[in-house]
């Protein structure tokens, strides 16, 4: 088994040097590889030194005239087994526990490469005034040495203690344990370096205040700065003054003075460092908590904001206004037509995307990400989503089929989110192969080799053909197009030794005899685009959505790279908000997103952009593998009008400036204007309730009062315009409600909005509405939304006999000074889901419309005759309000004749649906007509 292993790892590092080599990242391999290797022999060889040499002179202490005393039975045996070759065997003893320090120094390679590259901050920290730098890539480095040497020597003076007494340097005499001299010296100079250690480790713990936890906020608050910095500090003398006292007992060779030594730490350490800092908090600091904390929760805040990059937030007051003026509205024509009618969720648009475009059952849609694109001339919100190879549902799972005939996908489906004909998604990208329409260009590289959630591995460029796709038309319908694959991706066969050594990885003796497989084909093991970033940089985190852009005839993804910390001095760590955080590393404090990766579905290509040279870390990381990123200046300019602020990172900064838009110490401290990310139902049927994350209790003298609090929204992400703006851009938003009760009190606090255009990426807005005033917020809005008996005379008959009614997401859209909520409702067979878009509802100061058409919606609520371009939701053609009677007139027959081919076919959804788009024609037409 171990011969088996060792040749299956040798095969992995082998193949894996092959990966690396093959995708240019060759110098990170190695740079890994032998930082690794030069750890793990320098801390193995130190290991190995301290427990063979200590070891040896336990040999030579052991005791030499041994009685037949029945106590010196076992030394004898000992001796005469071990003696005539104790340095082999202690040899063999430190070998293997030299093997497991050397491992464990080894997995350090990275906090000694950012020790060795450290960089400074534009920062200091305010307790003992060392840059941030320090912090961030000295201090972990150096408090891994010193936790591992005192380690290192604990182990040293446990196993010679136990060999001592093997050897016979300590006997267990009557009526007490008795020791040679020499092995007292030697104990106690193995003491004396723990306690010199144990002094370098007080000084240590001093810096690590800097981000202790416990108090109000994290960093070292009243308590630690005058009760445990003085109490490290005189621990630290008194351990160099026992690890004196030690040195001292080599001459004197007794007990005494290690007892003393031993003593009076432990009692110092109990009184000084455990029982005053908790008298101090408890009698001083907690009567007074608000005036003593108040420098060091400032402290706090300004580290907080500085570490997440929300030091340039900019704030603005909203005035949430209970009505749109006719000019403004007009103004805000571009917004209400770029409103997103299609959820990205999966069992909404990307169910019906997948049914609609995977054209074969080997295709499938692992997501679709909302981006926007000009088509036809006109900036446009649009779904995005790659047409990739599902392996588990191919025609027949044979072995050439599954790793050598369908390696890969096809084109991507592309579709406009806010239009729909006849409550279907309008396509500007689909089929197969692909075809392109509202002015996108043409797809000349369609071919998905790499992507989302891809797992196993296929070779490519074989004899076997590639199925590229099936002619489904014409007079060739049914032929099959096939090619070649001509990419560097992968991994190139090669000889035989590297086609052995992938055979053994991938664990399939059919690669190694296949006449198929030539030296010139390629293997691709690592296709998951996600898996390839970390794959090829481990020191960075990823997002964990990322999306397809189109890019000159071709597909490439997007993924965005992260640069975290958790030791930056006085910010408070991420490591417990109830937010959506992705791929992020569990406890953090200092965050970038420094990186961009772009990875090419064909080639498999990957390029690392540095979007963010003012970050130390990125520029640490730029130093350990010179040219290894790319300046921003060489994103392509089609790359970069399609970036997009990541989810996850709003998502964290937005809980945090929940609390942290507060920058008075006392206002912080008293909490009576902090904010929760406000709660949201989500995408999905009607009766979904608000997600649930925790309820309180407590007791008073009224009985038990209870506190809910409920899910937080994740980012919505939209085309529109910033408040007291006409610009379309893509943004991402979040509301906030006053914290606490989030059950009872779900107003709207304020919202949050943050760019992604290429001239103010990364910019972020606040808009807090008027304190004393009620603003509806999302919770409400839904809330508005069920109460509604329009919506629910529609939404009962719906929902029943094999149909079900779906709600996209509450979409909160800003009108100049006024807040639009706008949400979409699907009708899909319960059985084989496919969702149609029927209505649009939209809630306004309170007032809910539900109608076939966003125009129709609008017009109700806003009190104008507002039109859109967007499509009809139920059947018929595009529909504009502010037409003339006849055009609803003959609209309304349509849909009457709609209505009837569906209940004939036996679909009362579908009846129910084209019979309320009739009637709100009819509405329109008496409409018009009172207008003449």
């Amino acid at each position: 088994m171990v011969l088996l292993t060792s040749v299956h790892s040798l095969a992995v590092f082998w193949t894996d040097q092959m990966w690396f080599s093959q995708a240019g990242f060759g110098d990170i391999f190695t740079t890994m590889f032998l930082t690794r290797l030069v750890l793990g022999l320098v801390f193995g060889v130190i290991f190995f030194a301290l427990v063979w040499g200590n070891l040896l002179l336990t040999d030579r202490f052991g005791a030499r005239a041994l009685t037949s005393a029945p106590e010196d039975e076992a030394v004898r045996r000992f001796q005469a087994a071990v003696r005539p070759r104790a340095k082999l065997l202690y040899g063999i003893l430190a070998a293997v526990l030299a093997l497991v320090a050397g491992i464990d120094g080894s997995a350090q390679w990275q906090t000694y490469l950012l020790f060795v590259h450290r960089q400074s901050f534009d920062a200091t920290d305010p307790l003992f005034h060392l840059n941030v730098g320090f912090y961030v890539f000295v201090l972990p480095f150096v408090s891994f040495v010193a936790t591992w040497l005192l380690v290192a020597l604990f182990v040293t003076l446990l196993v010679t203690t136990v060999f001592h007494f093997l050897n016979g340097g300590i006997r267990a005499g009557r009526p007490a344990l008795t020791a040679d001299p020499r092995v007292k010296a030697h104990l106690s100079v193995i003491g004396a370096a723990i306690a010199l250690l144990k002094a370098v480790g007080y000084l240590i713990a001093r810096w690590h205040l800097v981000n202790a936890t416990g108090g109000i906020v994290q960093g070292a608050g009243y308590t630690a700065v005058h009760a445990r910095v003085p109490a490290q500090s005189i621990l630290m003398f008194l351990s160099i003054a026992s690890a004196l006292i030690l040195l001292a007992n080599v001459r004197s060779r007794g007990w005494s003075l290690p007892a003393v030594a031993v003593g009076l730490w432990a009692f110092v350490a109990l009184v000084i460092g455990v029982i005053y800092p908790a008298l101090l908090q408890t009698v001083h600091v907690a009567p007074a908590q608000s005036t003593l904390e108040a420098p060091y929760i400032e402290r706090n805040i300004q580290a907080t904001l500085a570490a997440y990059g929300l030091d340039k937030v900019s704030y603005h007051n909203f005035a949430s206004s209970p009505s749109v003026p006719a000019t403004e509205l007009r103004a805000d024509t571009p917004t209400l037509n770029n409103i997103r009618l299609w959820d990205p969720t999966a069992q909404i648009a990307l169910e019906t995307v997948t049914r609609r475009q995977s054209i074969r059952s080997y295709y499938t849609f692992a997501s679709l990400a909302v981006d926007r694109y000009r088509i036809n001339g006109a900036l446009t919100p649009v779904l995005i989503g790659t047409r990739e190879l599902n392996p588990t549902s191919l025609p027949a799972t044979s072995w050439v089929n599954t790793h050598l005939q369908y390696t890969h996908g096809l084109g991507v489906a592309l579709l406009a989110a806010n239009q729909a004909s006849s409550g279907n998604p309008v396509f500007d990208v689909s089929n197969v192969p692909p075809i392109t329409a509202g002015g996108l260009a043409s797809l000349t590289q369609p071919d998905i080799y790499f992507g989302e959630y891809l797992n196993g591995w296929v070779a490519v460029n074989t004899k076997q053909p590639e199925l590229d796709y099936q002619v489904n038309a014409g007079t060739n319908a049914g032929q099959l197009v096939e090619t070649h694959y001509t990419g560097k991706g992968g991994v190139a066969v090669g000889g035989f030794a590297s086609r052995l050594a992938l055979a053994i990885r991938l664990g399939d003796f059919n690669f190694l005899i296949s006449n198929q497989i030539t030296p010139k084909s390629r293997v691709l093991f690592v296709r998951d685009v996600t898996a390839m970033a970390y794959k090829a940089e481990p020191f960075l985190s990823y997002g964990a959505a990322p999306y397809p852009v189109l890019v000159n005839g071709g597909v490439d993804y997007v993924l965005d790279g992260f640069t975290t910390s958790s030791n930056y001095p006085y910010s408070q760590s991420a490591s417990n908000l109830p937010v959506f955080q992705g791929n992020l590393p569990l406890n953090y404090n200092y965050i970038r997103n420094s990186v961009k990766v772009v990875i090419n579905t064909y080639s498999g290509q990957m390029t690392f952009y540095a979007i963010d040279q003012t970050d130390p870390l990125l520029r640490a990381y730029e130093a350990m593998f010179p040219g290894l990123f790319k300046p921003e200046s060489q994103m392509p300019a089609v790359i970069r009008d399609h970036l997009r602020y990541p989810s996850e990172l709003l998502s964290a900064q937005a809980a945090l400036l929940g609390n942290y838009h507060i920058t008075n110490a006392s206002a912080f401290y008293d909490g009576s204007d902090r904010w929760d990310i406000s709660p949201t139902t989500g995408a999905g049927t009607p009766s979904q309730a608000l997600g649930v994350v925790g309820t309180t209790g407590t007791t008073g003298a009224s009985g038990v009062s209870t506190v809910t609090t409920y899910g937080p929204m994740n980012p919505l992400i939209q085309v529109g315009a910033l408040p007291n703006s006409t610009k379309q851009q893509l943004l991402e938003s979040l509301a906030y409600v006053p914290a606490g009760n989030t059950s009872q009190v779900q107003t709207l606090s304020a919202f949050v909005e943050v760019t992604s255009n290429p001239d103010n990426y990364g910019q972020i807005s606040v808009y807090e509405t008027p304190r004393g005033q009620s603003t509806t917020g999302p919770a409400q809005a839904d809330s508005e939304i069920q109460q509604n008996a329009d919506v629910s005379s529609i939404i009962t008959p719906l929902d029943q006999h094999g149909s079900q009614v779906l709600l996209g997401n509450d979409l909160m859209i800003p009108l100049d000074q006024s807040i639009l909520y706008v949400r979409p409702l699907y009708v899909t067979a319960s059985s084989n889901p496919m969702p149609q878009l029927r209505y649009v509802i939209a809630v306004f100061n309170q007032q809910v419309a539900i109608s076939p058409t966003l125009g129709g919606a609008l017009s109700q609520v806003l009190g104008n005759s507002v039109t859109t371009n967007s499509g009809t939701t139920g059947g018929g053609s595009t529909t504009k309000t502010g037409q003339t009677a006849s055009y609803y007139l003959t609209k309304a027959a349509a849909d009457y004749s709609a209505a009837q081919v569906a209940l004939k076919s036996g679909n009362l959804g579908a009846y129910q649906a084209d019979v309320n788009a009739m009637n709100a024609a009819l509405t329109e037409a008496q409409s018009a007509l009172a207008k003449k």
